[in-house]
C-alpha cells in the first residue's frame, strides 16, 4: 500500500463522508510504518514536521496503551476488531490488511534491510491473489475480424468476441473437439444415397411409362387450372430455364459455405428423401397425359429389366429435364419435380445464405413462382401436383432443419419417442451426430488458391 502526498494546490476538497474516516486513515497510516509481526505498535518519538498548509488533520483517535514505565507504551491496532466497529460500522477490513502485508513484504524489505523468509508471499500465493486478466492485444497488430465460427452476424443472440474476452489455455496434450466436423465420409454416403434414390425414380418412371393410359381413348382430367388456360408450349421452356437458374445459385451457396460438406450432406439426404417419395406416389397412381401436344416415346410392349436399365441411365443423363430431348417418358405426375427443385432451391438459398441477401431470396423466391406458373400454363403438371409437391418439400425441409435444434435429440421421454417414428430418423443421427449447434452462415474460397476478402465481407 503506497501513500502519496500531494501539493496543497492539487489537493481536492473533501466530501463529508471522509471525515469520519480521518482517524482510521491516521491509525493505518501509523500501523503501516511501524508494524512488527505482533501486531503491536510502538509508538517511537519523532521530530515534528511542520504540517502543510491545508489545515491539519484531527489527532488519531488511539486505544487505551500501557503505562508502564520500563518499557514503552504499545496499543492495539487491531482495526478491523476496534476501529472498524466504533467509527465504520459495517465495514470489514481483515482481508485487506493481509493482502496489503503481503503485497508490501517485498518492499519492507528491501528499506527496513531484513526480513523472514516467512514473510515474502510465495508465488503461488501471488498467483492466487491475482484475478483473471485478459490477454492484451498488441499495439502494433492490426485489428482483424473475429474467425470463431460463433460469430454469426445473421443471428440476434449469436455471441460476439471483445476485446476483453478472457482466455482459457489449453493445456498440451489436451484432445479439442471440433464443433463442426467435416466428417467427409459422411458427404459421400449422403450422395450416394441420393444417386440410388435418383435411380429409383427413374425405374419407377421407366415403368410408369408401360402402364399410362391411352391419350386417344383418355383425355387429361378436369383441373381449375388446366381447363381455363391455353396449352403454350414455351412455357415448360421457360420453366427449366429457371431451374437451372435456381439450381446453379443454390450450389454456389453451398460451395462457398465455410462448412460445405455439412450442408451438402444435408442437401444430398433431403434431396435424396424427395425423389424416394416421389417414386412410389407416382408409381402407385398412373395419371393421364395432362398435355395434349406433348411429345412421349412409344411404348414398349416386352419390358425386360435391361430395357429398365437403360431407359434410367437415359434419363439420367439429361438431368430429368425435357429442353435436351431426352425426357420423352410420360406418367411421372404426382408429385411435381419441377416444383421440387424450385421450391428446394428457394429454401436453400433462404436457410444458408446472409440476411443481407435478402434482394437474392426475393429474387429467388420469385423465380420458384414464375416456374410454377409457366410449368402450369405449358399444362406439363396437373395442379394437385404442384400443391403436393410444394407441401412434402417444405414440410420436410423444415421437419428436418427443426430436429437440428430441438431439445429431445437425446435422452428419453415422450417427446423424443414421438420424434424417433421418423423412419428415417436414425439416418438423421448418425449424419448429425457430431455437429454441436446450428451451423453459422460463414464463406470461404473452397480452393487453397487464389485467397479474397471477398467472403470475408459476406460473413
Amino acid at each position: 500500500m503506497t501513500i502519496s502526498a500531494r501539493s496543497p494546490e492539487k489537493e481536492p476538497s473533501q466530501p463529508k463522508q471522509i471525515n469520519f474516516a480521518e482517524p482510521l486513515v491516521a491509525s493505518v497510516r501509523v500501523y503501516l510504518a511501524h508494524e512488527v509481526p505482533a501486531k503491536q505498535l510502538t509508538l517511537v518519538p519523532s521530530a515534528p514536521t511542520p504540517p502543510p498548509s491545508p489545515p491539519p488533520l484531527p489527532p488519531p483517535t488511539l486505544l487505551p496503551c500501557s503505562s508502564e514505565p520500563a518499557a514503552p507504551p504499545h496499543c492495539d491496532v487491531d482495526i478491523a476488531t476496534h476501529t472498524a466497529k466504533e467509527d465504520i460500522k459495517g465495514i470489514n477490513f481483515e482481508a485487506r490488511l493481509k493482502r496489503n502485508d503481503l503485497n508490501n513484504n517485498a518492499s519492507r524489505s528491501q528499506s527496513e534491510g531484513a526480513s523472514a523468509e516467512g514473510d515474502m508471499p510465495s508465488q503461488a500465493e501471488l498467483m492466487q491473489r491475482q484475478p483473471l486478466l485478459a490477454r492484451a492485444a498488441k499495439l502494433d497488430a492490426p485489428h482483424t475480424q473475429p474467425t470463431t465460427d460463433e460469430s454469426d452476424p445473421d443471428q440476434e443472440h449469436s455471441p460476439q468476441r471483445h476485446s476483453g474476452d478472457f482466455i482459457v489455455e489449453i493445456p498440451p496434450g489436451a484432445v479439442r473437439e471440433e464443433r463442426y466436423p467435416k466428417e467427409i465420409w459422411k458427404t459421400i454416403m449422403s450422395f450416394f444415397f441420393l444417386f440410388l434414390c435418383v435411380c429409383i425414380n427413374m425405374m419407377s418412371l421407366s415403368l410408369v411409362h408401360e402402364r399410362l393410359p391411352d391419350r386417344n381413348t383418355t383425355p387429361p382430367l378436369n383441373d381449375i387450372v388446366l381447363d381455363n388456360v391455353a396449352a403454350r408450349d414455351w412455357g415448360l421452356d421457360v420453366s427449366e430455364y429457371l431451374i437451372m437458374v435456381s439450381t446453379t445459385v443454390a450450389m454456389l451457396v453451398v460451395v462457398f459455405h465455410k462448412h460445405r460438406f455439412i450442408v451438402s450432406r444435408r442437401m444430398f439426404f433431403i434431396i435424396g428423401l424427395l425423389y424416394l417419395y416421389r417414386s412410389i406416389t407416382m408409381f402407385v397412381t398412373v395419371l393421364p397425359v395432362s398435355s395434349t401436344t406433348y411429345n412421349c416415346s412409344p411404348k414398349s410392349n416386352n419390358t425386360t429389366p435391361l430395357l429398365v436399365i437403360r431407359r434410367t441411365f437415359y434419363l439420367i443423363s439429361g438431368f430429368g429435364l425435357s429442353i435436351n430431348g431426352k425426357h420423352t417418358y410420360c406418367g411421372d405426375y404426382i408429385y411435381s419435380g419441377h416444383t421440387m427443385v424450385l421450391v428446394l432451391s428457394y429454401l436453400i438459398v433462404a436457410e444458408y445464405s446472409p440476411r443481407k441477401l435478402w434482394p437474392v431470396h426475393w429474387a429467388m423466391w420469385g423465380s420458384a413462382l414464375l416456374g410454377v406458373i409457366f410449368l402450369l400454363l405449358a399444362h406439363g403438371h396437373y395442379t394437385v401436383d404442384v400443391v403436393i409437391a410444394y407441401y412434402v418439400t417444405t414440410r420436410l425441409f423444415w421437419t428436418f432443419h427443426s430436429l437440428l435444434v430441438t431439445p429431445y435429440r437425446a435422452g428419453n421421454g415422450y417427446n423424443h419417442y414421438m420424434i424417433q417414428r421418423e423412419w428415417w430418423y436414425w439416418a438423421f443421427t448418425y449424419l448429425e451426430r457430431n455437429v454441436r449447434g446450428p451451423v453459422p452462415r460463414r464463406y470461404d474460397w473452397p480452393l487453397p488458391w487464389p485467397r479474397t476478402k471477398l467472403f470475408s465481407r459476406l460473413s
